[in-house]
């Protein structure tokens, strides 16, 4: 696990834990939609439930509709433990403190969210979190503080590291589970594709100039808007309607960077011969060759999805980030079947967050795959070989044969 401490390393003398969780989920009408995220945290609840666990949350971001609170999130969490998770709407009053002072071994309390907390994402370090009022507060009511939101580990937000300078810190195991299976993606020497696709450029971009200029991938496979990207960039008319598209989808990304990946990667790059078109609502596939700019570019074409399916099984890893067409239109949905159909027969497949694991679990492939990752920006910017403020922090205090 490179150094990080795992549930293993938890000392029985450790009673009293503060567990980060990531149970941010869709919320329609006060109803949570999705408890995949909830699910995936069991493993992790059921090692530490005979000690005092409290947990730390978040949902969503302030000004958004599903900015609630956690309410909602402890009766699901309930259902799923199965037993009583006590809900307590602050996160770090004098009642709060009472609570956790008189809880017993084998009690459950999730706290509010934290992002009701003005301080929490602010851009701070972990030294400046550790001074924070939450973390001056909590700090000396536990002894350990385990982190399995592996998902937010991207963000140096106080409730993620504000913690690790000043208590004993673990890895949960989604993190452990997430770390190993992403890594795995990276690990120099195996036979490696990467299949990338969705609406974004920014991010397969990043994911691209990691693991093409660092000898990680063997072949990258595009599709969705940045194939389309390059393809325009190789000179290709998709029309204006896809170039707005493409446009409107680039951030801040340079036509000049992307094109240094092209022509230095040309061999390693696989982009579509032919398009789903829509139509006037009709499905129209059609070759690049022949394509006249009318309509809109909403899958990879059939002759696409054949060359990609009797490439991708021969990988010893395939990773995918990022659907292939608009999947959840049925007119357009059969490039991304078919391409994650093909990704299921290599020996060891991973599936990016997001999109890409709804579409896997739409399909009922999840059975089929090796790793469905439930994060998404910590995912790509694992991928894309940054580092992750949480590990960092962790690795720099509490690391394997290191000592605070």
């Amino acid at each position: 696990m490179d150094g990080l401490p795992t549930l293993d390393d938890i000392e029985a003398k450790q009673k009293s834990i503060l567990l980060r969780l990531d149970i941010n989920a869709p919320i329609v009408n006060s109803t949570i939609l999705d408890t995949t995220r909830f699910e995936s945290h069991l493993p992790t609840i059921r090692e530490l439930e005979d000690r005092e666990l409290v947990i730390l949350a978040h949902q969503s971001r302030p000004g958004r509709r599903d900015f609630t609170t956690l309410e909602e999130h402890a009766k699901v969490l309930a259902k799923i433990v199965g037993k009583e998770v006590e809900y307590i709407d602050e996160i770090f009053s004098r009642r709060v403190l009472e609570r956790i002072k008189n809880m017993k071994p084998g009690e459950i309390v999730l706290l509010e969210n934290v992002r009701f907390y003005s301080e929490e994402q602010l851009d701070r370090s972990a030294e400046e979190h550790a001074n924070c009022l939450m973390v001056r507060k909590l700090k000396d009511h536990f002894d350990a503080f385990v982190n399995d939101a592996f998902s937010a580990f991207h963000r140096s937000h106080a409730s993620l590291v504000g913690f690790i300078p000043v208590l004993p810190t673990f890895i949960g195991r989604v993190a452990e589970k997430e770390i190993n299976a992403l890594s795995r993606g990276l690990k120099k020497g195996d036979r490696i594709a990467f299949v990338l696709g969705g609406a974004k450029i920014k991010d397969p971009i990043k994911v691209m100039k990691n693991v093409l200029e660092n000898g990680i991938a063997e072949k990258v496979f595009l599709s969705g808007v940045i194939a389309n990207y390059f393809l325009l960039l190789s000179g290709k008319d998709i029309g204006e309607d896809n170039k707005r598209i493409v446009e409107d989808n680039k951030e801040n990304v340079k036509d000049e960077d992307a094109k240094k990946i092209l022509e230095k990667h040309r061999d390693k790059i696989i982009l579509p011969v032919d398009f789903g078109v829509d139509v006037g609502g009709v499905r129209e596939d059609v070759s690049i060759e022949k394509f006249n700019g009318k309509g809109i570019i909403k899958d990879i074409g059939v002759e696409t999805m054949n060359l990609f399916s009797s490439m991708i099984p021969e990988f010893d890893t395939v990773v995918v980030n990022g659907t292939a067409g608009v999947y959840e239109d049925s007119k357009f949905s059969l490039g991304t079947y078919e391409v994650l159909k093909a990704v299921s027969k290599a020996k060891y497949s991973i599936i990016g967050g997001g999109h890409s694991a709804s579409a896997v679990n739409m399909f009922g492939l999840g059975d089929k795959v090796s790793h469905v990752s439930i994060a998404g920006g910590a995912c790509v910017r694992f991928l894309s070989g940054e580092k992750l403020p949480v590990i960092e922090k962790i690795k720099e205090y509490w690391g394997k044969g290191k000592k605070a």
